[in-house]
């Protein structure tokens, strides 16, 4: 299963911190078909701009909270704001991964355990259409071994008091390689199909 994503464009909110700029260097990593760009002081308008005169399908914007990542933001390619991830921490890549150096240029599988929950499945649906790829339904991950070398295995689960579990895996082996986000609230600002 490889999914070829468009452009995404992936970015800070205008005050950030090493520690997001890191996040969003992870994400860019396990995210093929995406693009890392410092916002620095860029108004919300110019974004919108820069989303629209790259041609991306969207950008993620990740929120700053206390020093960490707080969420994204993620807009539409006209600029729309579609949901806000909000999140209750996660760990970097080199936290969960240690010594490991992986390049990563193609999407495994994005998948979710079977009856997962709305918040999971909506916002695996989502992930799915950003980054042109199919959702799986599946009870558990498999290594592919060598020809899984460079590609991600995007896994979403459930956690207790309704919260989500979105991490990463090396489709070789299965290893976890990051970042691990804990999602607390999905919000949606427009209708997601």
């Amino acid at each position: 299963m490889t999914g070829r994503p468009e452009l995404l464009l992936i970015t800070t909110s205008r005050r950030t911190s090493n520690r997001v700029r890191s996040f969003v260097r992870d994400l860019y990593t396990v995210m093929p078909g995406s693009e890392r760009f410092n916002r620095g002081g860029m108004s919300l308008q110019e974004l919108i701009s820069r989303i629209q005169a790259s041609g991306a399908t969207a950008a993620l914007v990740v929120t700053l909270y206390k020093g960490n990542p707080g969420g994204i933001r993620i807009f539409d390619s006209s600029g729309v704001e579609r949901l806000v991830i909000r999140m209750e921490s996660a760990a970097l890549r080199r936290e969960v991964m240690r010594g490991k150096k992986l390049r990563i240029n193609s999407i495994h599988s994005l998948s979710v355990p079977p009856n997962s929950s709305l918040q999971t499945m909506k916002l695996a649906q989502e992930l799915a259409r950003l980054l042109d790829t199919e959702l799986l339904e599946l009870e558990k991950l498999s290594p592919v071994g060598p020809e899984g070398e460079h590609a991600v295995d995007i896994r979403l689960t459930d956690m207790r008091g309704g919260r989500t579990l979105w991490t990463h895996y090396h489709a070789a082996d299965v290893s976890e390689v990051g970042p691990r986000i804990r999602v607390t609230s999905v919000i949606w600002r427009m209708n997601v199909e």
